[in-house]
């Protein structure tokens, strides 16, 4: 018998459209109890990535995120769960003690044990440029991140970065046996 699907996922790059998908499939599930958490809620702004121990952090507060998934969908059949962006692959294995590591691997598994599903919105490399670049954003600290983060990751420009992150959360789903759907959201 398979379990319906209670816990929704989108994890995608910057500018794939997971908020648009997250409002769709929030219409979709009207008639539920819909939790639901947009990416900052769950400690993943690009605010949050230059704080100390912020890795500790988020992996502490993703499992107390789960007591809680697990505890609500036992008390009520009509809850569901929208995480715009669980982000699964956060951790750099380089960056991860071996506890760390194993804490994340433990909390891979509760959320494989939970009835999950992901979607990934995803962008062809010829339209990340303009949707993933946040053109919008001019702020000194928003261009201070990105150049970090591209230096941190060994990239020197953004439509590799999310190329090589885009590749990164599907082959971890395809490796993780985790159900996930792709999704093309426009713009």
């Amino acid at each position: 018998m398979k379990k319906e699907n209670r816990v929704f996922i989108i994890e995608g790059i910057a500018g794939s459209g997971k908020t648009t998908f997250h409002n769709q499939l929030k219409n979709k599930l009207k008639n539920k109890i819909i939790y639901d958490f947009a990416e900052e809620e769950l400690l993943f702004s690009w605010k949050h990535a230059w704080i100390k121990d912020i890795g500790k952090i988020r992996l502490n507060f993703m499992n107390k995120l789960l007591d809680y998934i697990e505890k609500i969908l036992k008390q009520d059949p009509n809850a569901v769960f929208i995480l715009n962006r669980f982000h699964l692959t956060y951790p750099r294995v380089t960056d991860m003690n071996k506890n760390m590591l194993n804490k994340y691997n433990k909390l891979i598994q509760r959320l494989k044990k939970l009835p999950v599903h992901i979607y990934v919105p995803i962008l062809k490399k010829h339209e990340i440029e303009e949707r993933a670049s946040h053109k919008e954003r001019k702020d000194k600290v928003w261009q201070l991140h990105m150049q970090k983060r591209l230096k941190q990751r060994g990239f020197s420009n953004l439509t590799d970065m999310y190329v090589c992150e885009q590749n990164k959360i599907l082959n971890f789903l395809k490796k993780q046996k985790i159900p996930y759907s792709l999704v093309r959201v426009k713009k």
